[in-house]
């Protein structure tokens, strides 16, 4: 079963599912690296995690369960969620981010990366001419990186937020 799912930087994604009438949700932060498990509605595990497989365990009743997420490639995906009960793997979910390609080919591809690579150079040199015009001290450097750092976060997340509609959770079968 595939699911369209909003995703958005700042939001975070989730990951749902099923098990014996429970509703357990796995939210995760694009930004922060903050994992939360809710079972129907009530928060039972966070944790903070910067590594690209984590997992997260806690008790239902008599019934032992964990959460491995797993991040194939930060880029391109898939972020992958697994629900394990009693020490075996049950359910497993993957987030798939659609290709930056359009359908119309890789031309419009190259257009956007030429667009990024114009822009950014743009900035590099407007800086430059600020720092020479202005002389600036050396330690602008670190300001302007940072500025850089911030409009890429900012073009990510509205990236992000126009395709995150795009993006879906797959049901995999657990053999």
């Amino acid at each position: 079963m595939s699911k369209k799912k909003s995703v958005s930087f700042f939001k975070g994604y989730s990951y749902s599912f099923e098990d014996n009438g429970r509703n357990i949700v796995i939210w995760c932060s694009s930004f922060s690296g903050l994992e939360k498990v809710f079972v129907d509605g009530t928060l039972v595990s966070s944790k903070r995690n910067i590594s690209t497989q984590s997992s997260n365990k806690f008790h239902i009743g008599e019934d032992c369960y964990s959460t491995t997420l797993k991040v194939v490639s930060l880029f391109k995906g898939p972020f992958q969620c697994t629900l394990s009960k009693n020490g075996k793997d049950i359910k497993r979910q993957k987030l798939v981010i659609p290709s930056l390609k359009d359908n119309s080919g890789k031309l419009s591809h190259w257009f956007r990366l030429l667009f990024y690579l114009v822009f950014y150079v743009t900035l590099f040199l407007a800086f430059a001419v600020a720092k020479v015009y202005w002389h600036l001290p050396q330690e602008s450097d670190i300001f302007f990186l940072f500025f850089l750092v911030v409009v890429a976060f900012i073009f990510l997340s509205y990236r992000i937020g126009k395709d995150g509609s795009k993006i879906e959770i797959i049901d995999e079968e657990i053999m």
